[in-house]
């Protein structure tokens, strides 16, 4: 019996998910009242907690340090954009000088 009832459980929920109409209509039919599964809930334990707390901190001092290359990659991209960018313009000016003289 409880077999059954666990099947019929898990046929309602798919049913639910997709397709909602039917699901009311086969509740109305049946005379049932379909309560939704508690969600999960972690048994909080202190050694849990101190494991979390460490991996944030691993995890922030992992980010600070990722923080300090990326800043020095973005530096050495905006030094290289600069570069180009005065090259170009150095390119610019000395086309516009060459077609300004007469030949």
């Amino acid at each position: 019996m409880l077999m059954d009832l666990d099947r019929r459980r898990k046929m309602l929920g798919y049913l639910r998910r997709v397709n909602y109409s039917t699901f009311e209509n086969t509740c109305k039919q049946l005379d049932i009242q379909y309560s939704p599964p508690q969600p999960y809930t972690r048994h909080l334990t202190k050694r849990w907690l101190v494991k979390k707390a460490f991996c944030i901190k691993v995890f922030q001092e992992k980010q600070k340090l990722k923080a300090a290359e990326r800043l020095k990659q973005r530096r050495e991209w905006q030094a290289r954009a600069r570069a180009a960018r005065a090259q170009q313009e150095k390119q610019v000016q000395e086309k516009q000088a060459q077609e300004g003289t007469p030949e």
